[in-house]
């Protein structure tokens, strides 16, 4: 059995970026945005540290204008390769990979981000996951995770290529089984609003975690 992440490695990241690039490009990102918001409600919390990742970052747009708006210091990991030297070539520090695998020293990041990727990582890989996001994180550190939300996870053909698939879960159960991470906020709405909607297919939810240090 073929695994996602290869597939997006090799050629169904680059199809993405290709899709989907005139309208990140034209897309506003502003303090109003759904992941954005989040980052800004942690950091108002008192914390004056500022490193953050992003998986699944796609080219930077919302990176770069995290670091210029809120002086982050931002690094992004993105299978699209396309994506990735459309990124570098802003300037911004983002490099090839999935999340299973994060080349980045234990304790690194004070926030974590998943930015609408979780739904297509292959099931085995997701304690991998989860393990990774929780090495590269410091204690007393954020984790914010924005994807489909299903109380109960399943799966559904993805659209754009045969033989994938896109599962939809509650993600932060990744996370808030152990005792040293706790869910702060848990928002869900309607895919491409800021609405709320009663249809359960339509389900996605940006959350926030935070990891203690005990």
């Amino acid at each position: 059995m073929v695994k996602q992440k290869e597939v997006f490695l090799k050629s169904e990241g680059d199809d993405w970026f290709t899709r989907n690039h005139h309208v990140i490009q034209n897309r506003e990102i502003d303090y109003s945005e759904s992941i954005v918001s989040a980052i800004v409600e942690c950091k108002s919390s008192g914390s004056q540290q500022n490193r953050l990742l992003e998986i699944g970052c796609g080219e930077g747009k919302r990176l770069g204008w995290i670091s210029e708006k809120l002086q982050f210091d931002c690094y992004g990991i993105e299978p699209s390769r396309k994506a990735v030297t459309f990124a570098q070539g802003k300037g911004f520090q983002v490099i090839q990979g999935t999340a299973d695998h994060l080349p980045f020293e234990n304790n690194f990041f004070d926030f974590l981000v998943f930015g609408f990727c979780l739904y297509l990582c292959d099931r085995e890989d997701l304690f991998r996951i989860a393990q990774e996001a929780d090495r590269v994180l410091k204690a007393d550190s954020w984790l914010v995770i924005q994807d489909f939300f299903s109380p109960t996870p399943h799966k559904n053909n993805y659209h754009h290529k045969e033989g994938l698939f896109s599962f939809k879960m509650d993600y932060r159960t990744l996370f808030d089984w152990h005792p040293n991470y706790v869910c702060l906020s848990h928002k869900v709405f309607r895919h491409g609003s800021k609405e709320f909607t009663d249809s359960p297919d339509d389900w996605v939810a940006t959350s926030i975690l935070r990891k203690s240090n005990s």
